[in-house]
């Protein structure tokens, strides 16, 4: 779930920046954000990704945490596109990535699967588990960035990109998904950023037009459902142009 005011390493598809509308309240203790000269060297460059790493760390914790935030800004409801593709299906194993503070992994752990949900806020993963032990369901969680992640190959029946990204996924998730496996990704369109805050420059939950179902039937998984509505944004509740993928990666 990650990514929506998130930045950790360069990389990300440049668009011109939007004038922001809104902005979340600052993160205490966060600091101003660093700054990279264009005649950076490699050490400099690397130095500077691992600072934007440690404040995305900082701030996702901060706001997938805090109870005001929780309750102002967040839907703490399952993703409702994920509700109805798993409607019906029997459970498996699924792979939340970027998965916030659980509220889609722990939707499906209720309901029999067995989910493992990775995030590199450790504050959120841990609220996550709190709430798995009092729902009395298993949940696997753990500390790591997405991007260097190890996805596994034909491991998962079910993969959840919810405002996690998915750009720079499309090859992982096919490898990654079982034979007849679903990926479900949800995200901003890019029309979006007209009214939301883009923070250090990070698209990746941002999508032009039809781009992801020709990221995605280029890696070879077949297009179940794809759309571009106006509708209520799980992060920040807005009503918003959003992009909806269900793919499925072919049996063979």
């Amino acid at each position: 779930m990650l990514l929506l005011l998130l930045a950790t390493a360069p990389g990300w598809a440049q668009q011109p920046a939007a004038p922001d509308t809104r902005s979340l309240p600052p993160t205490p203790g966060l600091g101003p954000a660093p700054v990279l000269s264009p005649q950076a060297t490699p050490a400099e460059k690397a130095a500077y990704a691992r600072q934007l790493a440690e404040r995305t760390r900082q701030r996702w914790n901060y706001l997938l945490t805090d109870s005001l935030m929780r309750t102002k800004v967040f839907n703490t409801a399952p993703n409702a596109l994920l509700v109805e593709t798993v409607q019906g299906l029997s459970p498996g194993t699924a792979l939340d990535a970027d998965m916030g503070e659980g509220r889609n992994a722990l939707y499906l752990a209720q309901h029999g699967w067995q989910v493992t949900g990775v995030d590199i806020a450790e504050k959120a993963l841990a609220f996550a588990q709190q709430r798995a032990h009092q729902l009395h369901v298993p949940l696997t969680i753990e500390v790591h960035d997405m991007a260097t992640y190890d996805w596994g190959t034909s491991k998962w029946d079910l993969i959840v990109l919810s405002y996690a990204g998915g750009r720079d996924y499309a090859a992982r998730v096919a490898q990654a998904l079982k034979p007849g496996g679903l990926v479900v990704l949800e995200a901003f369109h890019m029309e979006a950023t007209t009214r939301l805050p883009v923070t250090d420059g990070d698209y990746r939950v941002f999508f032009n037009t039809n781009e992801l179902p020709k990221l995605y039937g280029a890696a070879g998984l077949k297009i179940v459902r794809y759309e571009e509505p106006l509708a209520p944004a799980d992060f920040s509740k807005e009503t918003l142009r959003l992009v909806r993928l269900v793919a499925q990666k072919p049996n063979r």
